[in-house]
């Protein structure tokens, strides 16, 4: 087989070598058989145009000439007859200007011919009327003009035929010339295109015998692939050769064996992956489980109260009307507690249903906030706080400026709703909201004056069902629910805080999709 011992990729670059190769000498070729056309053709177009410029140049001149001697014989004046004079010597000089440019620049013996009979024209013209104006000069206008009449006319018009003759010469071999370069573009045209028909046909061919080389086995590989992919890991590769189809060969050979190794391993994995599944399982459980126990606490320890000192009331134990509204007070508050706790929970819970869910569209964050916190002004009366957004009292929230983003409203109040009640919870007196947009994303920030959080617990917090030893009584899913809706919105949280200097969560959330 053509190549075959030559390595593949040493095949393909002799291939792309040879096509560029081919690409630069047939490119090279047409550059300089096109600039040869050009050339030839400028030279040409150029000689023809300038010739012909000047013999109508040289036409316009006698003609100009014959006007200026009408001018002499006509005014009367000497001083204008002096001021035409010198007209004509001027226009005499350019016309003899004109003529040796002319004969330089004429080749054959037409040109030259003509040439000879322009130049006869006007000796015979110039001699007559070098006549014509000495008489003027000398105030004999009417012998001039009647000579003028009689004799220069003949002679001026047979020179000026002359002078016609050579524009339409000059005129026929522009167009001949240009009949004649465009048969010779023609003609490389056609060479240049039968040129690189050869050289693709010879590059297809060159291009095909390579790639044959390089075919054939992977048809062979394709096939005992295939049957490796059907499960058979009997098959083997064998190739007798010193290039990368060899190597191949060894690789898939190589592949079926570790492939062996790997289902073996596999199985080997999938049984402890069970293991792991069983034992998350447990732990899931067990958090749950803690769950249940630290919310049957909760309730008993709200309940027993209840029980307690409805017991007493209905045994007549309260001595006077202050022991029963004394237990009634008790009563209420247990049962407010009890209330309390049952609320969070079933909050909690339908925020973390929440995240299940996500439909984003535009919203005005600081709407958001104002509404929310609006909510938890009772708590904060109560509680005796105070509370600023953009350290702006609550009389001068209608001043605050909107901050669109896109995201979930259900999410991002669940969120909000979740950082300001921790806020409150463990604030002592005073409670910052601030929301601002930093380049493409917005910034919230909610920070207290709490006991704060210890290094060791920042990360936890966000555990489900994690509470921080001492802290007040929750569920453990506030927090965990804050951080799966940022996530949701591709976004960040931090928790900046120390024990007993309060703690700051800031959000940052794209203001974009």
């Amino acid at each position: 087989m053509i190549f075959r011992n030559l390595r593949i990729i040493f095949r393909i670059g002799l291939v792309i070598a040879f096509f560029c190769f081919l690409i630069v000498s047939l490119g090279v070729l047409q550059y300089f058989s096109l600039k040869m056309i050009n050339t030839r053709l400028e030279q040409l177009v150029y000689h023809t145009y300038v010739k012909t410029e000047l013999a109508q140049d040289m036409r316009f001149l006698a003609r100009h000439k014959a006007v200026l001697i009408r001018n002499i014989l006509l005014v009367e004046d000497k001083e204008e007859k002096e001021f035409e004079l010198q007209r004509i010597r001027k226009e005499e000089q350019e016309y003899n200007e004109t003529l040796t440019r002319l004969t330089s620049l004429l080749e054959d013996s037409d040109e030259n011919a003509l040439l000879e009979r322009i130049v006869a024209g006007q000796n015979e013209t110039q001699l007559l009327w070098d006549q014509v104006i000495r008489l003027a000069m000398n105030g004999r206008a009417t012998e001039g003009m009647r000579l003028l009449v009689d004799e220069v006319r003949s002679r001026q018009w047979g020179w000026l035929d002359s002078l016609n003759d050579m524009v339409e010469l000059q005129s026929t071999y522009a167009r001949e010339n240009y009949l004649q370069a465009m048969a010779s573009s023609s003609r490389t045209v056609k060479i240049l295109v039968l040129l690189n028909l050869l050289a693709l046909a010879l590059g297809l061919f060159f291009a095909i015998a390579v790639s044959r080389s390089i075919t054939r086995p992977l048809s062979d590989f394709t096939a005992k692939v295939a049957k490796i992919a059907q499960g058979d890991l009997s098959v083997q590769v064998r190739y007798d050769r010193k290039d990368e189809i060899d190597l191949l060969g060894e690789n898939i050979n190589r592949m079926v064996a570790l492939r062996k190794k790997y289902e073996e391993q596999l199985e080997a994995y999938r049984l402890h992956l069970e293991e792991l599944v069983d034992q998350r399982t447990g732990e899931l459980d067990r958090q749950r489980e803690r769950f249940i126990s630290l919310l049957i606490h909760d309730l008993k320890g709200s309940i027993t109260p209840v029980l307690g000192f409805t017991r007493r009331l209905k045994e007549g134990k309260a001595g006077t009307p202050e022991d029963t509204l004394a237990y009634l007070g008790t009563i209420e508050k247990s049962a407010l507690q009890l209330l309390e706790t049952i609320e969070k929970t079933s909050a909690d819970l339908r925020d973390k249903s929440v995240l299940d869910e996500f439909h984003p569209e535009q919203l005005d964050m600081v709407n958001l906030a104002r509404t929310i916190v609006t909510g938890f002004l009772p708590k904060v009366d109560e509680k005796q706080l105070t509370i600023s957004i953009n350290n702006l009292e609550r009389d001068d929230w209608d001043q605050l400026r909107p901050l669109m983003i896109t995201g979930d409203p259900a999410q991002l109040r669940t969120m909000f709703e979740n950082l300001l009640g921790n806020a409150i919870k463990y604030a002592r007196q005073v409670i910052h909201v601030e929301l601002k947009q930093e380049k493409d994303a917005a910034l919230l920030t909610v920070s207290d004056d709490g006991p704060g959080i210890a290094e060791e617990y920042q990360k936890k917090i966000f555990e489900q069902y994690f509470q921080v030893p001492g802290s007040q009584k929750g569920t453990g899913i506030g927090l965990f629910s804050v951080q799966k809706v940022v996530e949701q919105h591709r976004g960040t949280i931090e928790v900046d805080s120390r024990p007993g200097q309060g703690a700051r969560f800031r959000v940052r959330l794209p203001v974009g999709k």
